[in-house]
């Protein structure tokens, strides 16, 4: 009777951590839960890179070194060798052209596109 007991006891406990793991699972912070349409999506990214602009270019043969300058409301930005700052995430540059910049931002799978921005080189 008291090996039973003991086995009753032990499943009990193994349900009561499961169910509690699941609950606490579904209050993790890093799940987002929160959908955003994909044109609400694409305003915002359209916005976030909207108000930079381009300011100069610094190209150095001999030893391939390049960095773009970029302005918005008193904060200047280095892009150096085609290396994105985190602030322009999730934004990559895509080609640089004589008289633009093509930019690029992929939105999530289920929106099954990307965004594109062409910002002008002229000061």
């Amino acid at each position: 009777m008291n090996h039973y007991l003991i086995i009753s006891s032990f499943l009990l406990m193994i349900c009561c951590f499961n169910v509690n793991a699941d609950i606490h699972l579904t209050r993790d912070p890093f799940l987002q839960t929160i959908n955003f349409s994909c044109q609400e999506q694409t305003d915002i990214l359209n916005k976030q890179i909207q108000v930079w602009q381009y300011k100069g270019y610094i190209h150095r043969i001999e030893n391939h070194y390049q960095q773009l300058w970029l302005f918005s409301e008193n904060n200047w930005l280095a892009i150096t060798d085609n290396t994105i700052p985190h602030i322009l995430f999730p934004w990559t540059i895509s080609a640089v052209l004589d008289d633009k910049l093509l930019w690029q931002a992929s939105l999530p799978n289920y929106c099954n596109h990307n965004v594109l921005w062409t910002m002008p080189l002229t000061k």
